[in-house]
């Protein structure tokens, strides 16, 4: 293993400078003597409102990007076109969106989104039946982000893919514990800048090592429609991907407590909404790089010998460790490492705040950090387990992002219905309409996908659609009998 002495050098250092940040973090919190449960809370889930514009912004999209980015576009692209983007395009609106209208609805009113949903009109057990609900669906679509990372950390070292998959989960645990949210973002502004630089050396080494400029590979790629995104001829396809981008982003970065507590937990208001608006031209930036990866890809192999792999989310890993030269393979590996784990430990953060919140909150607060232990476990057990179900498909980028799509439509109706148009549906939030929502949504999703076949970016208008016809039919059949107070 001498020869990978430098490689082993970044991805050391990385992880060390990784647990550096964690630790700086807590030595913070424990300056400031906090001494309650609530203080306590506020701290490790919300960075006690303390995020600065730049600290929420890369959080975010060191968050959103994830390693189907740095693995799962490139594959797209591969296969395919650009036509991805167009799902980045249609979340500018959303943010905005969001930015205007749900933020100055949510912000400082709670700990957790849902907290603020079952606020005014809602029971203990509808605010846990809807944490509940987001906690698992949540599992499941970041457990296919674990697997896409832990391909190149698998690859990298030339293990068992199960073993890359445990040693990023069980690492990301470590730190989580060590310093909370403040440290999770910390970390996240190192892990964006490095898959960035991840994939602009891609950029340079893919047709270094192919032995063509990059505008020659690239026009080869052009040529071959992989970089088209619209076709002129046929403009639905274009108008369906803006769509589903539009409603499908309302339900992640809006009504998610993964997405949410990083714009919530901003010292002033403002500097989430800038963030999360402004996060989405990034977004549409950082598409169009790792898209560009997967044309580079295509046109080094119109002139090489495929790879023997499993598919297409292992070429570019597959690339990096064969032709990538020492020291910047580690910092490739580093950047995957990064994306991976910038995923898991805001998503565990994020489970772990709805659990302590919303799910069990009259649990002994003496045992505050043993609770938060175990759930920090069970939930890294639980998605450790869908990622290694995820190892048997291909084809991760998509198949992540159609998980979410499931449910997201039917937890954007309920928020809608109990934050900006509760005027229009007066319903107490109460475990049977937060299921009868669901039971809804999810057939939404099924006529969406198994009776009509349309496109499943629609899954998130169909299940949002039906969820907001049933909470209308509940609230005309069981009207609130007292006014919100």
């Amino acid at each position: 293993m001498d020869f990978q002495l430098i490689d082993w050098v970044f991805i050391v250092g990385y992880i060390v400078v990784v647990f550096g940040i964690a630790i700086k973090s807590r030595d913070d919190m424990e300056e400031n003597a906090l001494r309650t449960p609530e203080e306590i809370a506020q701290e490790k889930y919300m960075a006690n409102k303390s995020l600065t514009f730049l600290e929420s912004i890369c959080s975010i999209i060191a968050t959103e990007v994830s390693a189907l980015t740095f693995i799962g576009i490139p594959a797209v692209a591969f296969k395919g076109d650009f036509t991805f983007i167009q799902i980045y395009m249609g979340a500018i609106a959303a943010r905005f969106v969001i930015a205007v209208v749900f933020l100055p609805k949510v912000y400082d009113k709670g700990l957790t989104i849902y907290e603020v949903m079952a606020k005014e009109t809602g029971l203990p057990s509808g605010q846990k039946a809807v944490a509940i609900f987001y906690s698992l669906s949540k599992v499941v679509s970041v457990g296919v982000r674990l697997f896409s990372g832990s391909i190149m950390v698998a690859t990298f070292f030339n293990v068992n893919i199960y073993y890359g998959l445990a040693a990023v989960t069980f690492m990301t645990l470590i730190y989580i514990q060590i310093g909370g949210l403040k440290a999770v973002v910390r970390t996240d502004m190192l892990q964006m800048a490095l898959f960035i630089i991840g994939g602009l050396l891609a950029h340079y080494l893919i047709p270094k090592t192919g032995g063509q400029s990059w505008g020659e590979m690239m026009t080869m790629a052009q040529a071959a429609g992989k970089t088209s995104f619209l076709d002129f001829t046929n403009p639905w396809p274009f108008v369906i991907g803006i769509m589903g981008g539009f409603l499908f982003d309302m339900s992640t970065h809006g009504v998610d407590q993964d997405f949410a507590q990083r714009i919530t937990a901003n010292k002033k208001l403002k500097y989430g909404q800038y963030a999360i608006f402004f996060s989405s031209f990034i977004s549409i930036a950082v598409g169009l790089l790792f898209l560009s990866v997967g044309a580079l890809l295509w046109a080094y192999y119109q002139r090489h010998p495929m790879p023997n792999v499993q598919g297409a989310d292992y070429l570019f890993p597959h690339f990096i460790v064969n032709y990538f030269p020492l020291g910047l393979r580690g910092i490739m590996v580093a950047g995957v490492l990064a994306a991976t784990m910038s995923v898991l430990d805001s998503t565990i953060n994020a489970l772990c705040a709805t659990s302590y919140n919303d799910i069990f909150p009259k649990r002994d607060p003496k045992k505050m950090k043993f609770y938060g232990l175990l759930d920090s476990i069970i939930w890294g057990v639980g998605i450790l387990t869908i990622a290694i179900i995820a190892s048997k498909s291909e084809g991760l980028l998509y198949m992540g992002l159609k998980a979410q799509s499931w449910t997201g439509g039917t937890l954007l109706g309920l928020f809608l219905t109990k934050i900006v148009f509760k005027n229009y549906f007066k319903y107490q939030l109460t475990p049977y309409s937060v299921v009868g929502a669901y039971i809804f949504g999810m057939t939404g999703v099924f006529i969406n996908t198994q009776v009509l076949n349309w496109n499943w970016n629609l899954n998130v208008y169909w299940g949002c659609g039906l969820s907001l016809i049933f909470l209308k039919i509940y609230s005309t059949i069981k009207p609130l009998k007292t006014n919100p107070i």
